[in-house]
């Protein structure tokens, strides 16, 4: 008996100590029995704790242990931390031995006059009570110094008071500012390819104008102008070209002279055009759609497009997978190099499933209705890029993606996935336009209007969440003016039963100061129109309308005391258009053609012909993806019978000839210089835009270039032919929507002794 105690006191001594042995090899330990902090005097047992993952109960692992020693160091609040594990009968304990840094006492700022100490506080990643970390300190003086260079102060030095903060825990950052830099001259030396005022329109750093520009040096800001200057000479092929910089300050420090110092080397040219991996193209019908061709210098924005090209040429007929790279491959002789474009075609894929995401209150055949793209027909990227770009135009979606998605054997579903924007809008403003004066403006839009989707429940007609989802458009405007004040109501669904059919209904009141009498409107639209194929739209439009003519002075014109009093019109309205343009906004490619005539009986019986041709095209697009496109435009109006003076043409003021007073252009009454408009009305114009500064969508600028001509008269006969010379800016406010403020300065070329001309042609407007 005492032999078999004792053999089992000496085996379960062999279990302990192999136990033991294997915890010193860092083995599995069994039962974390209970988790220690020991060392921690600032930061309490809770908040070291919410960073261990170690906990009493669980199998102790050697892993979790280490993340949890870094865990806590990566806090900043620990010098160091030591986890030790102590083996027990229970289990094992787990100890963490921690040694805090010491606390921030105080941060204080000595010598700094230009900046303000709470704006220097801001710049630094630490405050009082929180850990002295050397690293933090360090960064915080780098913070500061670069606070001062962008503030022009180039010879700023920042150190920190040691023996402070190694005996008294105190942060002290010595300041010595040195003078403020002006910049006295920007120069550029080396370039003879681009003419120095274009380099000075590509660089932000300015020379001092008071008080115009500070011209401060801020010497990260001319590094990034050099990278600029760079990119923009191998962009136009200068592959080798080189940018620096000099800075030659005066005697006193206070002013710099900055020049570009540019090595523009040898223009690239390209040698040969080649292309790998093409089997469903020939290497000849990829060339063609190329703007790189032999012989041509090499363009880096051109390259850019020319891949995009390649990619869509593939894309049209189903290879949504092909890649297309190019690469430069340099010859030996100096500015010669091959263009390869490799291509991976991969395979050919038609359309599987549509699946519509995101749209939580517009309904799906909203969204359908605008796809030129269709299930079982080929993948055409092209029309799917089209899609996007006519969802994302309705304005009833703030963003579009249009993925393809499975792994079908030659087939792609497709997920529109679309994120629903603010439909409606109620704005209440003013505006200031040379046609009309000083305008008030209330005005309720719903984009997204269903007249079918009436109220169920008292929430629904608070939230608004009626009369939602159809895409139909309603617009409630009142603009009451000092000369002219307008009310209307207008309902339009653009696709009627679902079918390409666009049913509209409006009512509208307005009254207008004229030369000599006032001028009152009221009536209603109706509209049916049908979409045809090839972008073609035909609309027939029945109007009733009531004309009055009042308040007339005594030397009003004979041509309106004829028609004084209540004038009752019923017109019937035909249009054709066709529109081919990228834009319902903003056109930069493209045309857009009109034919409308309208017959009108009522008190007085005449017809109106009226055309109208304009093309838009894109002649250069920068690397911002600014457009500098050139529109023209050519009108044509006739009217056939005796019309009353409120029908006839009148010209001048913005959207007609600009240099001239709104009705500025017209016959005058016989005795007077009163116009009393014309049968017919001619216009033929040409205008360029190009950007200024700012990006697309986000309060771009752009600058106009116009060329105005045309004509009023009275019968066919050409009297006078007008034109007028100028130049504008448009200013795109994102909160405005697609709609700029314009402003535009014309000069008559070309007048009759009677016209009316007005070099300011304006048109503002605020919202708030």
């Amino acid at each position: 008996m005492t032999n078999r105690v004792t053999l089992g006191a000496v085996a379960a001594i062999a279990i302990v100590g192999f136990g033991l042995a294997s915890n010193a090899l860092g083995q599995p330990a069994g039962q974390v029995v209970e988790v220690r902090v020991v060392g921690n005097k600032q930061m309490t047992l809770g908040a070291i704790m919410a960073q261990v993952r170690t906990r009493a109960g669980m199998a102790y692992s050697d892993s979790v242990v280490r993340a949890d020693e870094q865990r806590l160091l990566k806090t900043g609040r620990f010098v160091n931390v030591e986890a030790t594990r102590t083996l027990t009968p229970k289990g094992v304990i787990v100890t963490f031995t921690v040694t805090e840094r010491p606390l921030v006492a105080a941060v204080e700022f000595r010598g700094n006059k230009a900046i303000k100490t709470d704006k220097l506080a801001r710049e630094i990643p630490f405050g009082p009570s929180d850990p002295l970390n050397d690293y933090l300190v360090a960064a915080g003086r780098e913070a500061i110094e670069s606070l001062y260079r962008k503030g022009g102060y180039h010879f700023v030095r920042v150190t920190v008071d040691e023996n402070a903060m190694a005996r008294t825990r105190r942060v002290i950052y010595l300041v010595v500012e040195g003078p403020k830099v002006a910049i006295r001259k920007i120069s550029f030396r080396g370039n003879s390819y681009f003419r120095t005022i274009t380099l000075r329109t590509k660089v932000q750093a300015t020379a001092r104008l008071w008080p115009l520009a500070a011209g401060v040096l801020d010497i990260e800001q001319i590094q990034r102008d050099v990278d600029t200057l760079r990119n923009l000479y191998t962009s136009e092929g200068f592959l080798d070209a080189e940018v620096g910089r000099e800075l030659k300050f005066s005697p006193d420090k206070s002013r710099v002279v900055v020049t570009f110092v540019i090595r523009e080397g040898p223009r690239y040219r390209i040698s040969e055009v080649l292309f790998q991996g093409n089997t469903v193209f020939s290497s000849r019908e990829l060339t063609r759609r190329l703007k790189l061709q032999k012989g041509v210098f090499f363009d880096a924005l051109a390259l850019q497009r020319d891949v995009g090209r390649l990619q869509d040429t593939y894309g049209e007929l189903g290879y949504i997978e092909a890649t297309v790279v190019a690469q430069k491959v340099y010859k030996e002789q100096p500015g010669i190099l091959d263009l390869v474009f490799k291509i991976t075609e991969a395979d050919k894929y038609r359309i599987g499933r549509i699946t519509i995401r995101g749209n939580e209150v517009t309904q799906e055949p909203v969204i359908r209705r605008e796809f030129r793209f269709f299930p079982e027909q080929v993948f055409n990227t092209v029309a799917v890029e089209e899609s996007r770009h006519r969802l994302l135009e309705t304005r009833l979606f703030d963003a579009v993606t249009i993925t393809p998605v499975g792994r079908e054997p030659g087939v792609r579903n497709v997920v529109v996935q679309v994120t629903e924007g603010r439909t409606a809008e109620f704005l209440v403003g003013f505006g200031i336009s040379s046609n009309s004066g000083l305008l008030g403006n209330i005005a309720f839009t719903q984009r997204n209007f269903d007249i079918l989707k009436w109220p169920t429940t008292w929430r629904e007609l608070i939230s608004l969440q009626c009369w939602k989802g159809a895409g139909q458009t309603l617009r409630i405007i009142a603009e009451p003016g000092t000369e002219l004040m307008r009310f209307r109501i207008e309902w339009f669904e653009p696709y009627l039963f679902g079918k390409p059919y666009g049913l509209g209904v409006k009512a509208f009141y307005w009254t207008r100061i004229r030369e000599s009498y006032d001028e009152q409107r009221a009536g209603a639209v109706v509209s049916l129109g049908r979409r045809f194929k090839n972008r073609w739209y035909g609309e027939l439009a029945a109007r009733l309308e009531n004309v009055e003519l009042d308040d007339l002075e005594s030397d009003a014109p004979p041509e309106v005391m004829s028609v004084a009093g209540s004038n009752v019109l019923l017109g019937l309205k035909a249009t054709l258009v066709r529109d081919r343009t990228d834009s319902r906004w903003m056109p930069s490619q493209g045309d857009r053609i009109l034919f409308s005539i309208e017959p009108v009986v009522g008190d007085h019986e005449f017809a109106v012909l009226y055309a109208d041709y304009r093309f838009y095209r894109t002649l250069w697009v920068d690397a911002l993806d600014r457009k500098h496109v050139l529109a023209t435009r050519a009108s044509f109006g006739y009217i056939f019978g005796d019309a009353p003076v409120f029908e006839r043409f009148y010209g001048g003021g913005m959207g007609s000839l600009r240099g001239f007073e709104y009705r500025g252009i017209s016959p005058r009454s016989a005795g007077t210089d009163e116009p009393i408009g014309g049968e017919l009305m001619v216009f033929i114009g040409t205008e360029y835009r190009f950007p200024i500064f700012g990006q697309p969508g986000q309060g771009e600028v752009q600058g106009v270039v116009f060329l105005d001509t045309g004509t009023v008269e009275s019968d066919s006969g050409f009297e006078t032919y007008r034109a007028s010379f100028g130049v504008g800016v448009r200013w795109f406010i994102p909160m405005f929507g697609p709609i700029p403020i314009s402003l535009d300065f014309g000069f008559p070329l070309s007048k009759d002794d009677q016209d009316d001309t007005q070099v300011l042609t304006f048109s503002l407007g605020w919202r708030f």
